[in-house]
Order: structure tokens, then C-alpha cells, then sequence
């Protein structure tokens, strides 16, 4: 099968119920984080032994498994009918967009991405929160463009949001990286 036969020349209207790879290949992507966290979740107790509450496995577990069905389901949907609807974020190289235009689009993605993978690596570091919290402040000031005060609300909102969903009323126990007094109190 050629790109041809499942996607539509640049600029031309795609055939509706074909299934697009760039959409199968997402869909595939949130499918395999769906399963990674699922999988991932049984490294860690259900419950917690001393008390019976809710452990940590029960969030990642119960949201891969949930990310996973979603993506099975999408995958099965663009199979069997595509999803060509009125925006629903068909890409085509339009008229529009000057070829610099497209270049900086694609650089932006790069380092969005690019972001969130240098995220990852400092949540061992610096922990989750605070890397959380920095990656909401880079993408908001310097990708969208947000003035500093904003950027910086939106951020220190993120921070506070989390720490109470996550630590507070869920009591997951997240990554501390530095912050965590186990490594102080090593000193």
C-alpha cells in the first residue's frame, strides 16, 4: 500500500472513511501510554498496607487502562469509518501557510516536545511538582507567548492544583527529587 492509497495528495480533500496514518499513528501512541502506565501501575500496591486506603497503583492504573480502551476505540473507529468531520484537525498543507510558516510550526512542535521530554528527565531531579510547574512556565511564556504575569499565575496555578489533587485529597506520593527530606537528612 502507497501513501497514495490512504492519504490525500497535499492540498486536496481527504476521502471520507479512510483511515489517515498520521491519525492512526497518535491514536497508536496514546493506545501504548495507555498500556505503559497500566502496566506500569502493578509495581505498586493497590492499597496501602498499614491503613487499606487507596494506593498508588489505583491513578495510573485506573487512567492507563481508561487511555488505553479510548485508544483502542479510536483506532477501531478510524478503521472502520475515518473521523473526517468538519474540524477535526485535518492537516493539509494549505494555501495559507508560507513555507516559513509551516518550518516554525514544526520547530514549535519539535520543542514542545523536545520540553516535555527534558520535564521527564528532572522529575527525578527536581521532582514532579517543580517540574510540572516549569515546563506550564515555558510553554505558556515562551511558546504561547503569554505576558509574564500570566505565564507566571498560570504556573504557580498548575503547582498549587496538582499539589492539592495529587498530594492532598489523593494522597498519590509523587517523585520529590531534591526536595524529598530523605535525601537531607542523609547529609
Amino acid at each position: 500500500m502507497t501513501a497514495t492509497d490512504t492519504e490525500p495528495p497535499a492540498g486536496a480533500a481527504p476521502t471520507p472513511g479512510a483511515a489517515r496514518r498520521p491519525v492512526l499513528a497518535a491514536y497508536a501512541v496514546l493506545t501504548t501510554i495507555g498500556a505503559l502506565f497500566f502496566l506500569g501501575s502493578f509495581a505498586y500496591p493497590w492499597t496501602n498496607p498499614e491503613d487499606g486506603t487507596v494506593g498508588a497503583a489505583a491513578l495510573p492504573r485506573v487512567a492507563g487502562l481508561l487511555l488505553l480502551l479510548v485508544g483502542l476505540g479510536l483506532i477501531r473507529q478510524e478503521f472502520r469509518s475515518g473521523s473526517i468531520l468538519e474540524g477535526d484537525g485535518h492537516v493539509t498543507e494549505e494555501a495559507e501557510h508560507t513555507p516559513e510558516e509551516t518550518r516554525a510550526i514544526r520547530r514549535t512542535l519539535v520543542l514542545v516536545i523536545a520540553v516535555m521530554v527534558l520535564t521527564a528527565l528532572l522529575i527525578p531531579i527536581l521532582g514532579m511538582l517543580p517540574a510540572l510547574a516549569l515546563m506550564t512556565l515555558y510553554v505558556t511564556a515562551f511558546v504561547e507567548k503569554l505576558r509574564w504575569p500570566v505565564a507566571l499565575a498560570t504556573s504557580a496555578g498548575v503547582l498549587v492544583v496538582s499539589y492539592l489533587l495529587f498530594t492532598v485529597v489523593l494522597r498519590v506520593p509523587l517523585p520529590l527529587g531534591l526536595f524529598d527530606p530523605a535525601v537531607w537528612s542523609t547529609l
